[in-house]
C-alpha cells in the first residue's frame, strides 16, 4: 500500500477538530451548557464508533470471502487481520468498562451511562484513572495495540505509520518551561477533567482504535491483491422487486450467482420457460406473465464453470403470490358516512405499505391523519365514492373505488329525568333543571343542544303554557310544576335542538302524568 493511499479522511479530520475543541474546553471553567455540549459530542462519537464497527464488519466479511476462494494465499493475512479484530474488540471493551466504572462511582448503583447526572464531577476521573492506576493500564494497552498494528505495516509505508503513531500517541507531554509540573500522559488526560469530559475523551480513543483498525485491515486486504478474488461460497440467488403482484401485471426477478465473475455468464435453466438468454452484469433476467391467482412456485438450475474447467450445478427454487386487485376500505364506526361529523376510516391495500397508498373521495373531503383517514361528506342522500390508489414502480395507479351512503345525523330524543314520557313524581319533576337531547343507539360521540321548548297543561278547562328559550326550565315553568295535581297531565312541546352540523331539529312532544 503506497503512502499516497493513507491521506486523512474527512471523518478523521472532523474527529480531530472535535478533539481539539474538547481539550480546549477542558482547560477552562465550563458552564452547564458546555457540559451538555460534551454529551452531544460524545453521542456523535458513539455513532462514529458504530459506523466504523459496521464498516470493519464488512471488511472482515470480504476477507472471509477471499479466504474461501483461495485459502493458501489469504490465510496469512487473514490471521493477522483476525488478531487485529480480537485486540480491537478487547481494547474497546476495556474502555467501555472504564466508562461504566466512573459513571457508577459518580451516580451510584442506579446509574445510566446514556444520561449522566454528575457531568461536572471533577473527583471521579482522577480517582479512577490516576490514583486507581487505570489510566496507566489504558496507556500500556494502547501502546501494545499500536505496536501490534505497526508490526504489520511495511517501513516504506511511512504515511500510514506516521498516521498511526499520531492517532495512538501516548507520549509523556513535554514541559513548556523549566518549572512546569512533570505530567504523565494519564494525568494530562484525566487530571482536573469533569466526568463528561473524561467519558468523551474515552469515546474519542475508541474512535481512534476503530479508525486504526479500519486502516490496517484495508491495508492487509490490499496486500493480498483482493481484487483478484471474485467468489464466495457459490450459491444461487433470486432477487425480485416484489413477491406480491396484482393480476395482469408482470412478475420480474433477477437470478444470479452471488459474487459472480462478470467476465463469464453462468448457464441458467428455468423449469417453466427453459434457458435464460438475457443477462445483466452476470445476472439472468427472468420474467413471467401473472396469468393466474395464487402462489406460483418456480426454480431451475445454475451451471457455473470453475477456473479449473469443472461444471458445478446449483439448484434454486422460489415462489411469489399473484392476487386480485384488492383494497380494504372500512368505516371504523359504521358502514355509512354522516354529514356534519368526522367519520374515521381505515384504508389499506395488501402488498403495499401505508406510505404507498393514497385515497380521495367525491361529495366531501378525505383527510389523512397518521395512517388513518377522516371522511367529511357534504350532501346527505348523495353517494360518496372513495377511490384508492397505490404507488407502483411506474407511478400511481388506481386499485378500487368503494361507494358509501351519506346520511344526515339522526334526530336526538328529548328527555327529562332520563324519561321520554309517562308517569312521573312531582318532586322528581321539580328537581330537574331542564330538557336534555340524548342520542340513543348512535355510535358517534356527539351532542345536541336544546335551544327552546314550551311547557303546557290544562287548568280549569283552559290551556296554560310557558316558553323557555334555552334548555333550562324558566321560573314560570317551575311554578307551573308546583301547582300540578295528581293525575294531571303536563306537556313539553315545540322542542328545538341544534346539532354539530348547525341544523335545528324539531323534536317530538314529551307527555307526563303526575303520580
Amino acid at each position: 500500500m503506497g503512502a499516497s493511499n493513507c491521506k486523512e479522511t474527512p471523518r478523521q479530520k472532523m474527529i480531530g477538530m472535535m478533539y481539539l475543541f474538547l481539550t480546549a474546553m477542558l482547560a477552562i471553567n465550563v458552564s452547564n451548557e458546555v457540559l451538555d455540549a460534551f454529551s452531544i459530542i460524545d453521542n456523535g462519537l458513539s455513532k462514529t464508533i458504530q459506523t466504523f464497527e459496521e464498516k470493519n464488519k464488512n471488511k472482515y466479511s470480504d476477507f472471509q470471502i477471499a479466504l474461501e476462494a483461495n485459502e493458501t494465499k489469504v490465510q496469512g493475512a487473514w490471521d493477522k487481520a483476525d488478531k487485529i479484530r480480537i485486540e480491537s474488540d478487547k481494547l474497546s471493551t476495556f474502555i467501555n468498562e472504564l466508562k461504566h466504572r466512573m459513571v457508577k462511582r459518580a451516580d451510584g448503583e442506579e446509574y445510566d451511562i446514556n444520561n449522566i447526572n454528575s457531568k461536572d464531577n471533577l473527583d471521579v476521573p482522577p480517582e479512577v484513572m490516576i490514583v486507581g492506576g487505570q489510566g496507566k493500564v489504558l496507556k500500556e494497552a494502547i501502546q501494545t495495540y499500536r505496536d501490534l498494528v505497526l508490526s504489520h505495516v511495511d517501513e516504506k509505508d511511512s504515511t500510514l505509520r506516521n498516521a498511526i503513531l499520531e492517532t495512538l500517541h501516548t507520549s509523556k507531554p513535554e514541559k513548556e518551561t523549566k518549572g512546569d509540573p512533570n505530567y504523565t500522559w494519564e494525568s494530562q488526560q484525566f487530571s482536573h477533567t469533569p466526568l463528561i469530559g473524561a467519558i468523551t475523551l474515552l469515546s474519542k480513543i475508541q474512535t481512534d482504535i476503530r479508525s486504526t483498525e479500519s486502516d490496517i485491515v484495508s491495508y492487509l486486504f490490499n496486500q493480498i491483491e483482493a481484487e483478484s478474488f471474485k467468489f464466495n461460497k457459490l450459491r444461487a440467488e433470486v432477487f425480485s422487486k416484489s413477491n406480491y403482484i396484482l393480476k395482469g401485471d408482470t412478475y420480474e426477478a433477477q437470478v444470479f450467482l452471488a459474487a459472480i465473475d462478470t467476465t463469464q455468464n453462468p448457464k441458467i435453466v428455468v423449469d417453466r420457460t427453459g434457458p435464460i438468454t438475457t443477462f445483466k452484469d452476470g445476472r439472468g433476467m427472468y420474467s413471467a406473465k401473472a396469468d393466474k391467482v395464487g402462489e406460483v412456485k418456480w426454480g431451475g438450475v445454475i451451471t457455473y464453470t470453475s477456473p479449473s474447467g469443472i461444471d458445478k450445478k446449483y439448484d434454486f427454487e422460489t415462489s411469489y403470490i399473484v392476487a386480485e386487485p384488492n383494497v380494504v376500505v372500512s368505516a371504523t364506526k359504521m358502514n355509512v358516512f354522516y354529514v356534519g361529523v368526522d367519520n374515521p376510516v381505515s384504508i389499506s391495500a395488501p402488498g403495499f405499505s401505508s406510505d404507498r397508498v393514497r385515497a380521495s373521495m367525491t361529495n366531501g373531503n378525505l383527510v389523512k391523519q397518521g395512517d388513518s383517514y377522516v371522511a367529511r361528506p357534504k350532501v346527505a342522500f348523495k353517494t360518496s365514492k372513495v377511490e384508492v390508489e397505490a404507488q407502483f414502480e411506474d407511478g400511481w395507479r388506481p386499485l378500487r373505488t368503494v361507494d358509501f351512503r351519506v346520511k344526515p345525523i339522526p334526530d336526538p330524543i328529548a328527555k327529562v329525568a332520563g324519561s321520554g314520557g309517562g308517569k312521573i313524581k312531582k318532586n322528581l319533576l321539580l328537581a330537574q333543571t331542564g330538557v336534555d337531547a340524548v342520542m340513543d343507539n348512535f355510535d358517534f360521540d356527539l351532542k345536541f343542544k336544546i335551544t327552546g321548548f314550551t311547557v303546557s297543561t290544562i287548568v280549569k278547562g283552559f290551556t296554560v303554557d310557558q316558553e323557555s328559550r334555552s334548555d333550562i326550565f324558566s321560573q314560570e315553568q317551575l311554578d307551573m310544576f308546583r301547582n300540578l295535581k295528581r293525575s294531571q297531565k303536563v306537556y313539553i312541546e315545540d322542542i328545538r335542538a341544534m346539532g354539530p352540523d348547525g341544523v335545528t331539529r324539531d323534536l317530538p312532544t314529551i307527555s307526563f302524568r303526575i303520580e
